[in-house]
């Protein structure tokens, strides 16, 4: 591919998919590296396992509330524009983490950081839609959705390491700098359109416009109000199937170093363990979204990779008996699966929706689907406050992924599009 040949700075697939992949690195951590300061925490703020998990699911109310506003700014304004506002406010409450005294103020305090976080991933769909086609979406997608996976792989250790030596406080404050530097570096390399990219050559650039110009006509109009695309069947049907899969990811992403630690690991161990899932996810993440886009094929893909993540989590409840490495095992192969679905599952609304409406729909499967973690960490932290362990947690996650698997079954697929 001639575009392959481009300098970095004029190659659309590093400088647009590089430049967000860093960004949701850095909110991912901002996000995530809570759940490493969770043993610390507990003992300071006075709160219990399930208080804890309480507070976490105040981030998705948080988290839902711009999701279809931010949608809908990204497909008729700016998602450029909305990114870069949300980025600077995400990373500013992130560092405030660091002075939370009490249980409420960290409730208030995750909300918070669901407001600025909420619209991120819909809206940087939104731009990788304007700016790759349809045969390298899935792709393009899963180059930035590894960021999911790349982002515990960096921040586990790297919290590990700090705790051990400091204290949860100064591992918020380090956490949240890098990105209001990052911020800087938005606005220079993106551009929303391939049409307002300067730097991108000419050739390159009519090419573009082209092809995506051409996709957008053979994607039948919706009549009637805009917001009418919300009830449509096949986002409903995918707000329904991310529900149930995230209920029991962010289950597993926000009690995992806690599940490694309580079979006896050290910190340091917890964070170099706790990457490991998230890395064999960045693999699996690659080989699926390579297979769904020389196939075509996007649903049973994703299908496939969600029920197995729901196998692979029936298992690691058995092995949590056996120490950490058995744990580990069976805990990686039930992430790694699970982050393989990305690529195809954000590939499905970008290819079934009209571009004025698909940030719309894309905001509704993600926030309310991400409404699944205010299930899922509460869950596994009243399942550990009554039982002592996170076996029954990690079964009733395991039914989730699979249920969720049954969902989308009845989505149709025809000619490469959902219909």
């Amino acid at each position: 591919m001639q575009a392959a040949k481009l300098p970095i700075t004029q190659n659309r697939w590093w400088r647009i998919l590089g430049v967000s992949f860093v960004m949701y690195v850095l909110s991912f951590i901002d996000r995530t590296n809570l759940a490493m300061a969770v043993p610390s925490m507990r003992s300071d703020l006075h709160m219990s396992a399930a208080a804890i998990g309480a507070a976490t699911s105040m981030f998705f109310w948080g988290y839902f509330i711009l999701q279809i506003p931010t949608g809908r700014l990204a497909g008729v304004w700016s998602a450029k524009k909305v990114i870069f506002i949300q980025l600077l406010f995400w990373a500013a409450i992130s560092l405030t983490t660091a002075f939370v005294r009490t249980p409420e103020g960290l409730w208030w305090n995750r909300f918070a950081l669901g407001i600025a976080e909420g619209g991120v991933l819909t809206c940087t769909i939104v731009l990788i839609r304007h700016w790759f086609t349809r045969a390298e979406r899935a792709r393009a997608n899963t180059i930035f959705l590894l960021s999911l996976a790349i982002a515990p792989v960096i921040a586990n250790p790297i919290s590990g390491v700090v705790l051990h030596y400091g204290t949860w406080r100064t591992m918020f404050m380090l956490e949240a700098l890098p990105g209001l530097v990052w911020g800087l570096v938005w606005l220079w390399a993106i551009a929303d359109r391939p049409g307002q990219a300067a730097w991108l050559p000419a050739a390159e650039r009519e090419r573009l416009e082209a092809e995506l110009a051409a996709e957008a006509k053979t994607v039948p109009p919706r009549d009637g109000h805009w917001l009418a695309v919300l009830v449509s069947a096949p986002v409903l049907l995918l707000v329904l199937y991310n529900f149930g899969a995230l209920a029991a990811e962010w289950g597993i992403n926000f009690w995992l170093p806690s599940v490694v630690k309580e079979t006896g690991a050290g910190i340091v161990t917890v964070g170099l363990l706790s990457a490991l899932p998230y890395a064999a996810g960045a693999v699996m993440m690659v080989l699926v979204a390579r297979s769904s886009d020389h196939r075509q094929e996007r649903k049973y893909h994703m299908i496939l990779a969600t029920c197995g993540s729901g196998v692979f989590l029936f298992c690691a409840q058995f092995a949590t008996g056996f120490g950490p490495y058995a744990a580990i095992f069976f805990l990686t192969l039930a992430v790694g699966s699970f982050l393989g679905r990305f690529g195809p599952f954000w590939t499905l609304p970008s290819e079934v929706l009209p571009p004025a409406v698909a940030g719309v729909g894309i905001g509704l499967i993600n926030g309310a689907g991400n409404l699944g973690g205010t299930v899922g960490p509460w869950f596994f932290g009243v399942v550990r406050d009554h039982t002592g362990s996170f076996s029954a947690a990690l079964t009733a996650g395991g039914l989730s992924l699979i249920v969720a698997s049954l969902v989308a079954l009845p989505i149709r697929v025809q000619r490469g599009t959902t219909t």
